[in-house]
């Protein structure tokens, strides 16, 4: 796996999730909220599409961060707030599904 597959998701990762996020937003939910925001409707679903194709992976753990972090470029420590990888990624979706359809 790589970028190439993950493009909506290695863009909204790694731009979003960048070394200073914690700078200019005082929450996770805060960044997700912001690329909501900033980006067309086709990146919106395509990074939620690539996250549930990565869910799909079933991955481990130490996998599903190493591939978060090193591959697609997130600087956001999850597991401070979260069980899981995994959990964290189906929060993501929850927040990128309702808040798109609240702002129709």
């Amino acid at each position: 796996m790589n970028s190439d597959v993950f493009s909506h998701l290695y863009q909204f990762l790694g731009a979003y999730f960048n070394e200073d996020w914690m700078c200019e937003f005082e929450s996770a939910d805060d960044v997700v909220r912001s690329f909501l925001l900033d980006s067309s409707d086709e990146a919106v679903v395509g990074a939620r599409e690539e996250i549930n194709m990565l869910l799909m992976q079933s991955m481990g753990e130490e996998q599903l961060r190493d591939f978060l972090l090193k591959d697609m470029g997130a600087c956001y420590c999850y597991w401070h707030e979260w069980p899981s990888g995994e959990s964290w990624l189906k929060h993501v979706v929850v927040l990128l599904d309702g808040e798109r359809q609240g702002s129709k």
